[in-house]
């Protein structure tokens, strides 16, 4: 991602904190059932669950989430990362992948969208090629509010205050896919995506629509 790329997320987020201080407090809004309950084997994909840091959780102040690396049966690994807010105060708002990703030492060398088909449906996606020293890795991350997917930071946000404002929500999840760079960029991404259609109507018995 180039200066004016950040700048301009950082900034959106900025913007994202003053449109939402505006918008009246939501009660929460309770899970379904908690993320764990995610399948840890569905298609040809098998999982195992990881966990953060206590203070790593203390940072996030997410109501639920979910770590866990999948392996289908190639061998290809990558990591599913859900965290859940069932409200969010009008001054905060979850954790952007655009700013932690380059907090955590990340470059973040090409950034995109990437249009995913589902069942009935095409969503977009954020698509990242990130880089520390030799690792390298592709990330694809929404935000979901309700069932509907956001990609962008400004999107997220204008979605978030229109649904505080008419409904009195403000319930949101950040979902987030990583792998390693297997194969090429675009064979790797084909992974991703595949896993993303397999995992994503199963989000729906878990996540408040």
């Amino acid at each position: 991602m180039n200066r004016t790329a950040y700048l301009f997320a950082f900034v959106a987020i900025i913007v994202a904190a003053g449109v939402l201080r505006t918008v009246e407090y939501a009660p929460g809004v309770s899970l379904h059932r908690p993320l764990e309950n995610l399948p840890l084997q569905f298609s040809v994909w098998r999982g195992q669950t990881g966990y953060l840091t206590p203070d790593v959780l203390a940072v996030l102040r997410a109501d639920d989430y979910l770590l866990r690396r999948y392996e289908d049966t190639t061998g290809h690994a990558l990591w599913l990362y859900v965290a859940y807010y069932s409200s969010q105060p009008p001054d905060t708002r979850l954790h952007s992948p655009a700013v932690c990703l380059p907090g955590a030492g990340w470059y973040i060398a090409q950034s995109g969208l990437e249009r995913i088909s589902l069942p009935g449906r095409t969503v977009t996606v954020n698509r990242n090629l990130i880089q520390k020293g030799g690792d390298q890795q592709v990330v694809l991350y929404w935000y979901q509010m309700q069932g509907a997917v956001a990609a962008k930071e400004l999107q997220a946000v204008g979605l978030l205050a229109w649904v505080s404002l008419t409904q009195h929500r403000s319930d949101e999840a950040l979902v987030r896919v990583n792998a390693p760079l297997a194969g090429g960029l675009e064979e790797t991404v084909a992974r991703e995506t595949a896993f993303v259609r397999a995992v994503f109507p199963r989000f729906n018995s878990l996540l408040p629509q």
